[in-house]
């Protein structure tokens, strides 16, 4: 079964500190490479990864994954009417629910999204991304969009 969370709705919704701080990281999204000339599927995935990247950097590792993972979680991305962002879970870890919650947390801490092209804007509304969070036994994740190589066995 598919849940859908709103990041204004859900008890994972920013605080009060939060908004203050998604404001000025709102500002921030301007100056990241590309957001406002994405164009293709694969630049706004790239693009999201990047500001979930740069909104959660403490929670985010750049090594290469670790053979077994301590968990994988999976969520479709949309943005709604409102411009706020909501995380439908397609696949979790139900002995390890804490692991879903940081997922879904560093969705909810997004600013909503600034120079978008009306084509990719649209595609956020429609469809969305799916994308994968990687945990390393630490906790610490990484978007497979962005994620190195897993390393062998």
């Amino acid at each position: 079964m598919h849940r859908i969370l709103s990041a204004s709705s859900s008890k994972f919704a920013a605080s009060a500190a939060s908004a203050a701080f998604a404001t000025f990281a709102a500002a921030l999204l301007l100056a990241v490479p590309g957001i406002a000339r994405a164009q293709s599927s694969d630049q706004v995935k790239a693009d999201f990864a990047r500001a979930v990247y740069q909104h959660s950097a403490g929670k985010v590792h750049n090594d290469h994954p670790q053979p077994l993972l301590r968990a994988v979680v999976v969520l479709r991305v949309k943005l709604n009417e409102q411009n706020q962002w909501q995380a439908e879970v397609f696949r979790d870890n139900p002995t390890q629910p804490e692991m879903t919650r940081v997922a879904i947390e560093s969705v909810a801490q997004l600013p909503a999204p600034v120079g978008l092209s009306p084509k990719a804007q649209q595609m956020l509304r429609d469809e969305g991304v799916v994308e994968a969070w990687l945990f390393q036994k630490d906790g610490r994740f990484a978007l497979k969009t962005l994620a190195k190589p897993q390393r062998g066995a």
